[in-house]
């Protein structure tokens, strides 16, 4: 079974990683965790290219983590909770600098390149602390590669329906933030350990 001692360091992107969204739209990421004790950083860092030369925002959130039994849906992944103390997100281009100076509930002003913490109210690109409090994922570790869960295609239609609000929220949980929701499979691309 999976240990913290197994987690420690840091493991990054080898790759641009190609992301498809619940609404068919694709995203072009690179993303690198970082365990300490019970500690977790992640930096998720989107571009506009898939050669990853063109950045358009960066996620950053932190908290601690607690690994919990083994995933009955997947051979040698646990379940892991990862408790939000802060999140924080970088805009790279000034039309989405634009866009969230119009829509956030962000006190101050958005600037291309500055870092802004939207742990007590998040924004259109993550929720609050508040309001996602824990994300309910699965993980598991094969030689230096660390693989964190994905959404099956029901879960990912589940969530495209509620926010196309053609689901009531009380009839399903909500994306990761729900332990009803955790992911029941591991996404492709893996995380490698530096």
């Amino acid at each position: 079974m999976l240990k913290r001692k197994d987690l420690k360091g840091k493991w990054h992107s080898p790759i641009i990683e190609t992301i498809e969204n619940p609404d068919g739209s694709v995203m072009y990421i690179e993303r690198e965790a970082i365990f300490i004790d019970d500690n977790w950083d992640i930096f998720i860092r989107s571009f506009l290219d898939e050669e990853g030369k063109v950045p358009f925002f960066t996620i950053h959130a932190k908290g601690n983590y607690t690994l919990g039994d083994e995933s009955p849906d997947l051979e040698g992944a646990v379940h892991v909770d990862f408790n939000n103390r802060a999140r924080y997100v970088t805009a790279h281009m000034q039309s989405l600098v634009d866009m969230l100076n119009e829509t956030s509930p962000f006190d101050g002003e958005w600037m291309i390149d500055l870092e802004q913490d939207v742990s007590s109210k998040g924004c259109v690109l993550v929720p609050s602390v508040e309001t996602c409090p824990v994300e309910y994922d699965v993980i598991k570790i094969q030689g230096n590669e660390i693989y964190f869960g994905d959404f099956t295609e029901e879960q990912k239609e589940d969530i495209k329906k509620l926010a196309h609000g053609d689901m009531n929220p009380s009839e399903r949980s909500v994306g990761i933030c729900s332990t009803e929701n955790r992911p029941r499979q591991l996404i492709k691309y893996p995380l490698v350990k530096e």
